[in-house]
């Protein structure tokens, strides 16, 4: 931004008294430039802000999605953990009659999938 010498030069001016209207004019226009510097860097730091807002909005949205998906597939798995205790069951109570049913079953169900799919 300002080199070494400009600023030893814009010391030395603010110090000598011979320096008159010319330091000062030399001030003005390094403060001048300081606050164009200042102005921009204050854009700059409001278009950051404005952005890790826009992240943190996305992370917060996409938390509670993949909140909803573990519940929604925890729901799932009790559920399948549920039917496989209920068929293990059948299975041990009911002799093979049952297991023939659920065999048939299967054995239709994909007959009609295949029959309307071509």
């Amino acid at each position: 931004l300002l080199s070494l010498r400009t600023r030893a030069t814009m010391v030395t001016r603010r110090k000598d008294p011979s320096s008159g209207k010319n330091g000062n004019l030399h001030y003005e226009l390094l403060e001048k430039d300081n606050d164009n510097h200042l102005a921009h860097l204050g854009t700059q730091i409001a278009g950051l802000k404005s952005l890790t807002k826009d992240i943190e909005d996305q992370l917060t949205e996409q938390n509670r999605f993949l909140n909803d998906m573990d519940s929604s597939f925890g729901g799932a798995g009790d559920l399948l953990r549920s039917t496989m205790t209920k068929l293990g069951a059948l299975l041990e109570s009911g002799g093979s009659r049952h297991l023939w049913y659920l065999v048939a079953f299967v054995i239709f169900i994909f007959l009609c999938i295949w029959f309307f799919t071509t």
